[in-house]
């Protein structure tokens, strides 16, 4: 995601607030968790895709975040939400929503990258926007794969073998090198409507710094042709500034260069794009503070 200070406090917290609806509204009454969320999922909201120009197709965010991560000792602390745009049951778009510090007035920050095979269409209102000119991941058949297994439970298993082929690493603007370690669940599990996808899943890898995703795996069973047995395929993204690099079973598959943030354009077709929005007040945890004499 964004350069690193080292935190052995970093969580990855469970969302287990109801949804709030869309909007852009500032967060103004709960706990500071639940401010949070409303504020992130109000900023996701803001997003309107299409899975391609014909804009016959809406690509429909899932209202409740896939993950929730906290970088505790970065920029004075940060709180982020990671939220995911499907269409036809496939994920089309992620996005990261974040801010910090966590105390007093902070800025908001977005991160998004695609994930569909066609160019998205996008719009939002405001000065920045994202407009994506190209696919979003390219995906690749996965060398020595067994062929997916007939249930879903079976197939599951198969992916998370899998995405313990692969492995990776970021390198930081000191030269310092990040080793990344996947996370144990997915973000997302989908069985799409499309008949060429069978099953599929995004995984994600983070740094050993914090719990912020920075590569993202998709990897899915898929039919090579019309009636061809699906084989297994994958694809990756990069979800961080950093140089990135990821191999399977030890060989390089996907490297991406270090970007200049202050540079509007961040990857060569804009499927990557990351910004800080706008400065916000303050969201302070008043509702999780026990009253005045009271023991927490």
């Amino acid at each position: 995601m964004t350069r690193r200070t080292l935190s052995l406090l970093a969580l990855a917290l469970p969302i287990l607030v109801a949804p709030a609806p869309p909007g852009r509204d500032e967060p103004a009454s709960g706990t500071k968790k639940e401010r949070l969320l409303k504020l992130y999922r109000g900023e996701a909201a803001g997003y309107v895709i299409y899975r391609d120009s014909t804009r016959r197709e809406r690509v429909e965010l899932r209202p409740d975040p896939a993950y929730f991560w906290t970088n505790p000792l970065r920029n004075a602390g940060q709180d982020g939400a990671v939220f995911l745009w499907t269409c036809r049951g496939r994920a089309e778009a992620l996005g990261s929503i974040f801010s910090s510090p966590v105390t007093g007035p902070r800025q908001l920050i977005h991160e998004l990258h695609s994930l569909s095979l066609s160019v998205l269409d996008v719009s939002r209102e405001g000065a920045n926007t994202w407009t994506p000119e190209g696919p979003g991941i390219v995906l690749a058949p996965i060398v020595g794969a067994a062929a997916p297994a007939r249930t879903p439970v079976q197939r599951l298993a198969q992916m998370r073998g899998l995405t313990r082929e692969f492995s990776g690493h970021t390198a930081d603007r000191e030269g310092v090198r990040w080793e990344l370690r996947l996370l144990p669940q997915p973000f997302y599990r989908y069985e799409s409507t499309d008949p060429e996808v069978v099953d599929g899943a995004v995984f994600a890898f983070v740094t050993s710094a914090g719990t912020d995703p920075e590569a993202i795996l998709v990897i899915e069973a898929r039919r090579p042709s019309a009636g061809a047995a699906p084989v297994w395929q994958f694809g990756l993204a990069r979800f961080t500034d950093l140089h990135l690099w990821v191999r399977h079973k030890g060989t390089d598959v996907f490297s991406v260069p270090m970007i200049v943030l202050d540079q509007p354009r961040q990857d060569e077709k804009h499927r990557y794009r990351l910004f800080k929005d706008r400065a916000i007040d303050a969201i302070e945890d008043i509702g999780d503070k026990p009253a005045p004499g009271v023991k927490p």
